[in-house]
């Protein structure tokens, strides 16, 4: 046995230990710890990396802290005297920070189009049918995307995206598990084609955490979705508008 193959067998049976004794890990290292066969072992170990940049990608994410997610208070927009309904509520921001590549030259400095598409780790209470070793809910992934547009050449460009606080409340029983403990995934597209991609958590992840879960589309909303198309308006770029119907 290689050098190379005993040590990503350690790394492996390393990483499965912490899984086993951690048992209040993310819904998402309970779906690894379970999906976790001799046959994906072997595979992940004589296969390269299943995720990361693409070698012509003319966009790549931040190599730290390139996903952070935050508890934020909505903007009041409401109209005149004693409009709104009291009590601020918070919503959860997800910003991912990318930059553009060598790619992109001084003679054209833009990427015409990017896509970026996010999954949000999340657990429905009320499912019947329980995934989770507590006997309650089930694992899923909240989606959206957002399609930016004439992105500049620059090192530091972000992007963001926003869940609601009435998705947060139906989706956790405790809306802080969306800041703390749970995770997210976001890829990048440009022209259609997967050029990078990136996870909250700093692990491998070989077998990729959200796609066996139960997938919950639309709920994970663009800045021009929500009450937050006010707020920093000159830090994102513009988004594709939406054809008229």
């Amino acid at each position: 046995m290689s050098d190379k193959i005993a040590h990503n067998l350690r790394k492996m049976f390393d990483l499965w230990r912490s899984l086993q004794l951690h048992t209040s890990m993310s819904f998402r290292a309970t779906v690894f710890r379970r999906s976790c066969s001799l046959v994906l072992l072997l595979a992940w170990i004589g296969a390269p990396a299943a995720h990361g940049q693409l070698k012509t990608s003319p966009i790549a994410f931040a190599n730290e802290d390139a996903i952070t997610t935050t508890l934020v208070t909505a903007p009041n927009l409401a109209v005149g005297s004693g409009s709104g309904s009291g009590a601020p509520v918070q919503w959860l921001k997800v910003e991912f920070h990318y930059g553009t590549t060598a790619l992109v030259t001084k003679d054209y400095p833009y990427v015409d189009s990017i896509e970026f598409k996010v999954w949000v780790e999340g657990v429905d209470p009320f499912a019947p049918n329980t995934t989770q070793p507590s006997g309650k809910g089930v694992a899923v992934a909240l989606t959206g995307s957002v399609t930016y547009i004439n992105v500049p050449m620059a090192r530091d460009l972000y992007g963001v995206f926003y869940v609601s606080s009435a998705v947060l409340a139906r989706y956790s029983d405790r809306v802080e598990d969306f800041d703390r403990k749970f995770d997210v995934h976001v890829e990048a597209y440009v022209g259609g084609v997967l050029v990078d991609e990136v996870n909250k958590n700093k692990e491998a992840d070989p077998l990729k955490w959200f796609v066996p879960l139960k997938v919950v589309p639309d709920l994970v909303y663009r800045q021009d979705q929500c009450p937050f198309i006010v707020s920093d308006p000159d830090r994102y770029p513009m988004i594709k508008p939406t054809p008229a119907p």
